[in-house]
């Protein structure tokens, strides 16, 4: 590999690496803006656990230009020790690939066997991340402490030392000569093979219900006509089941698109290395291109649901930039409702004061005053009539719109949640559920009410109106 090539695949993780923090460091902080609800929810909690380990190979791999050691005519700062490290942490990193298996195993268990997010949290989560946290730093003190971390041709990883000793006889090789290819094998790619197949399946798993589900509307969608009233509830359940099912399925499948994408050149490095038996360029160059912007597009797939929120609920008012800065950085909510009428002013209202990084926002309950001051002369304040007032206003609005619907999509989870529990109870407990409905059809029928309701101190005879 010649010396150009080797500077441009160590510089190259510089940006993708560092567009791969910035994704996941948006994730985590989505996920810590709105904690007290979604670290409720399994997906969330191993989301933000494949953003911290990716986070630590992203920065790994951005620094490789300080971390690759010196001496190859590219400019690195580098030593043995800083290739370790880099060695260490782009094994742990190989976390981030693990968890992908972890998220397609929860998305099939919940769609596809029915299993509670509660039942998930409790049987299987603790353990699987028990299990890939152990598993992956166990790995890295282990290469870290026999000498497994040496210089490739463009990153510090799992080869022999010292560099280039299998391919020149006049040079021994001192570490792992015969044995690296089997710890390669063992620390990273037996891993994301088996992610490989594992998201393979439960991915073709959960198209097959989906694919179901829409069978089985279509026939019930015929029949819709003759529906009951108790028939087309549960027309309505399972219509809303089946979108669940294929929004779900949707998400999973970028999910598996961005893995499929960063990881799979690794493979295709040791597929090269172990059929042709040499290391080319161009897959080192993609593994370090690519490889390290799993966290990027992981960001704007976690973000797609809220930004189609966004994007209907707009309704053509905001600009694609507009939306992007709901989406990825959602005004705080500080009271019933949110009107940005200024910039650098301040709004006089009933309700208190509310911060915001432009000025000072005062409330009355959803309706703001007109009176506006400056704070300086470069934050004036803009008119109602004004482009930047009301495309605030406008941004605020959708902002409120959204918050409003995801509550009541978190409120129409929480009451399906406790009648699913209701359903468990009654199923565990069938002589309850018997005696209960006799002892309540005893007191109508003691009543002589046959289950009406009749105030007895109201006449609802014919009689008892006038002509008026």
């Amino acid at each position: 590999m010649s010396t150009v090539a080797r500077t441009v695949a160590v510089y190259v993780p510089l940006l993708s690496g560092s567009l791969s923090m910035m994704g996941s460091g948006s994730i985590l902080c989505s996920i810590y803006h709105g904690r007290k609800t979604k670290l409720r929810d399994p997906q969330h909690r191993i989301l933000g656990m494949m953003s911290i380990f990716d986070m630590f190979y992203s920065l790994c791999k951005a620094l490789t230009f300080v971390l690759y050691p010196a001496g190859f005519g590219v400019p690195t700062f580098g030593n043995a020790t800083t290739c370790t490290i880099q060695g260490f942490f782009t094994q742990f990193g190989y976390g981030a690939g693990t968890y992908n298996l972890v998220l397609s195993l929860y998305y099939y268990l919940t769609i596809n066997r029915g299993m509670k997010q509660r039942d998930f949290a409790r049987r299987l989560e603790k353990v699987l991340h028990f299990f890939v946290v152990s598993l992956h730093i166990s790995f890295a003190i282990a290469g870290a402490s026999i000498g497994l971390f040496n210089k490739t041709p463009a990153f510090c990883y799992i080869a022999p030392a010292p560099y280039g000793c299998t391919k020149n006889p006049d040079v021994p090789c001192t570490l792992h000569g015969t044995t690296f290819p089997y710890f390669y094998e063992a620390f990273a790619q037996i891993w994301i093979q088996l992610a490989y197949v594992v998201i393979f399946l439960t991915n073709m798993a959960i198209w097959m219900y989906v694919r179901r589900q829409e069978k089985a509307m279509q026939v019930y969608s015929m029949s819709r006509r003759n529906m009951t009233l108790s028939t087309d509830a549960k027309f309505g359940k399972m219509k809303k089941k089946s979108k669940h099912a294929r929004d779900v399925f949707i998400q999973s499948m970028l999910y598996v698109g961005a893995f499929v994408l960063s990881w799979s050149w690794a493979t295709v490095f040791h597929l090269v290395g172990w059929i042709g038996g040499y290391q080319a360029f161009w897959p080192v160059l993609l593994i370090n291109a690519f490889l390290p912007l799993q966290g990027f597009w992981n960001a704007f797939i976690y973000a797609r649901p809220r930004y189609l929120r966004v994007r209907r609920k707009s309704d053509s008012r905001l600009t694609f930039l507009q939306v992007l800065k709901l989406v990825f950085l959602p005004p705080k909510p500080t009271g019933p409702t949110t009107t940005l009428l200024s910039q650098g002013g301040t709004l006089h209202t009933q309700n208190g004061t509310s911060h915001h990084p432009c000025g000072t926002l005062h409330y009355e309950g959803g309706a703001a005053s007109t009176a506006v001051t400056k704070h300086s002369p470069l934050s004036p304040a803009v008119d109602v009539s004004g482009h930047p007032a009301a495309s605030s206003e406008a941004a605020s609005s959708v902002s409120e719109e959204v918050e409003e619907e995801e509550k009541v999509m978190e409120e129409e989870e929480k009451v399906m949640e406790m009648e699913e529990k209701v359903m468990e109870m009654e199923e565990k407990h069938p002589d309850d559920k018997a005696k209960a409905d006799e002892e309540s059809g005893r007191k109508h029928n003691d009543d002589g009410s046959n289950g009406s309701w009749e105030d007895p101190s109201v006449d609802l005879s014919v009689d008892s109106f006038d002509d008026n």
